[in-house]
């Protein structure tokens, strides 16, 4: 069975126009142009011991404000809460560890725009993996007490990312709290500093949730969690009434796959009320997927993409 690609690859075309006329105009840094960037966006938000806490925990928790205004969490749960209620889920077997989730949340309301484009999480999202990191997921949570064991231990990067894995973030998962983030609703734990051992979790490890090293990270309502994709982590069972409420983001840097076709359901509206760093984070600025018809030979070497070496950054 086959389908003819040109209407997909036409598509694709479009919006890689508008990308890179976006890009034309608000240009990307690359290289070291990049790495002077990141610095200087990590300082003007106030983010340096963000991304400290980064490099030394491999995870960071902003504070309510910082990512966002509490109008926009609270806009961001509200449609989660709607969305849930509107699809009318059926409960959850008791004992599930990862509640319920809503997949490919993106294109459903501007709102979601809002919070992906917040400056302050995506500066470290460019200090982990560079300012062309595709957005990989996009779901809402809502986790109730129906989640009465804990999540596994593991690492983002398992099964995404070939071993050895390269101490440099290849996968990086951001996480808006947008309810209380507690022990007893089921918040995430880590152990911190595992990032830099650049390996997936033993299998007499991924149980270990009373490690006296493992920290549950509790953060109020508002708070935005980063963590690189090598941080060995996983979640405690909830136990406290209501619903937990969270919006998931991970990234991968340009050249990976990500786990959501997001170029599907990118409209040219979307691309057009957003910058250049929307184009990159939807895959848009590459030539490939690509169809029947082989790569647009305007985007082998696109004007707008230097030359130099990638880097880090890039």
């Amino acid at each position: 069975m086959s389908f003819d690609h040109r209407e997909l690859t036409q598509t694709l075309a479009e919006l890689r126009r508008i990308a890179a006329a976006k890009v034309e105009a608000d240009r990307l840094p690359t290289g070291l142009a990049a790495a002077l960037q990141v610095r200087e966006d990590i300082a003007k938000l106030g983010l340096e011991g963000y991304a400290v806490d980064l490099e030394t925990k491999g995870y960071t928790v902003l504070p309510p404000g910082l990512a966002a205004t509490p109008e926009l969490c609270e806009r961001v749960r509200d449609r989660i809460l709607a969305i849930d209620a509107e699809e009318k889920p059926d409960s959850l077997e008791e004992g599930n560890s990862r509640g319920r989730n809503m997949w490919h949340l993106l294109h459903r309301d501007p709102v979601f725009e809002e919070a992906l484009m917040a400056p302050a999480p995506l500066a470290l999202v460019a200090y982990l993996m560079g300012y062309r990191a595709k957005l990989s997921q996009f779901r809402g949570i809502v986790k109730d007490d129906t989640s009465t064991v804990p999540m596994e231990i593991h690492a983002d990067h398992s099964r995404k990312v070939p071993a050895p894995w390269p101490s440099d973030a290849q996968y990086c998962t951001v996480t808006w709290a947008l309810t209380d983030y507690t022990r007893d609703n089921g918040a995430v734990c880590v152990f911190p500093g595992t990032h830099k051992l650049c390996s997936d979790v033993p299998k007499e490890w991924e149980m270990a949730h009373d490690h006296p090293d493992l920290e549950v990270v509790e953060a109020p309502a508002g708070s935005v969690i980063i963590w690189h994709g090598g941080l060995w982590h996983g979640a405690v069972p909830r136990t406290a009434p209501g619903k937990r409420v969270t919006l998931v983001m991970p990234m991968v840097r340009y050249h990976l796959l990500p786990q959501e076709s997001f170029f599907a359901s990118t409209t040219p509206e979307m691309l057009e009320r957003n910058s250049s760093r929307f184009a990159a984070l939807m895959g848009l600025l590459g030539a490939w997927p690509w169809g029947v018809d082989g790569p647009d030979t305007a985007y082998t070497r696109p004007s707008w993409l230097s030359t130099s070496r990638e880097n880090r950054f890039a």
